[in-house]
């Protein structure tokens, strides 16, 4: 992450590493970000996950910072990936899959899930909006969790000619700065756009992270997947009930 503040993962206690290990000698490293949704549920994007590769992944959460297993630290394997059917890898249409976990999570002060927001959300004032994620640039805070707070765009300003060029469909939106600076970078793809609703009082799940460009590039505002635009997709594919 670019232009973030190191945090506790108390503040964000549903956000997660997405793990991968090339192979059986090799240390996990991280891909990925996701959100907690549910004690069996993760979010993340499509273009994180490989079906095929699935016992490579590992999925950790209450952690504020990678090279350290604090008490807090969760871990868990997948048990299915479920990437939307129309998930365009050229495109990044429908960039959003849902892990399924092996274990499921203990919830607590470190580990929790965040709201998903329906369609009725968009209508709703967010009173504040930060990215989160794990910090992948060289130096001493590599691996921390940070934070950086993050103003949205209106998706035409993002899609002018000189920022994304039409490339930005309804479903998606953009946060950040044209200058360049505040990012979640490549590692944090699949990351959580988490919105606090006053009237609510509690934060939503907005957005993932759906399109990464090099860290920090000029004129590449951050583009989120709007969660809320596809909220009967996840509701029928989770096929939780009240509990």
């Amino acid at each position: 992450m670019i232009g973030g503040e190191n945090v506790k993962v108390s503040v964000w206690p549903w956000q997660v590493s997405v793990q991968y290990q090339p192979n059986s000698s090799a240390p996990f490293t991280q891909v990925c970000g996701g959100a907690i949704v549910h004690r069996y549920w993760i979010m993340t994007a499509a273009s994180c996950v490989n079906e095929q590769q699935q016992s490579q992944f590992l999925i950790r959460a209450g952690s504020n910072r990678l090279d350290v297993d604090d008490k807090s630290t969760q871990q868990s394997e997948i048990a299915r990936i479920i990437k939307h059917k129309r998930f365009n890898p050229v495109t990044l249409r429908y960039n959003i899959a849902l892990l399924e976990m092996t274990t499921p999570f203990k919830f607590n002060e470190f580990v929790h899930p965040i709201c998903v927001p329906d369609e009725n959300t968009a209508d709703l004032r967010y009173e504040s909006c930060h990215i989160t994620g794990y910090n992948a640039q060289p130096g001493d805070d590599i691996g921390i969790l940070q934070e950086a707070k993050v103003n949205l765009m209106s998706r035409s300003l993002c899609n002018k000619p000189e920022y994304w060029n039409y490339t930005v469909p309804a479903d998606m939106l953009c946060v950040g700065e044209f200058g360049g600076g505040v990012d979640a970078c490549e590692t944090n793809l699949g990351g959580p756009l988490n919105c606090y609703i006053k009237i609510e009082d509690r934060y939503f799940l907005i957005g993932i992270r759906v399109k990464a460009t090099s860290c920090g590039e000029p004129n590449r505002p951050n583009v989120y997947l709007k969660v809320y635009s596809h909220y009967y997709w996840i509701e029928r594919e989770m096929n939780i009930t009240s509990n």
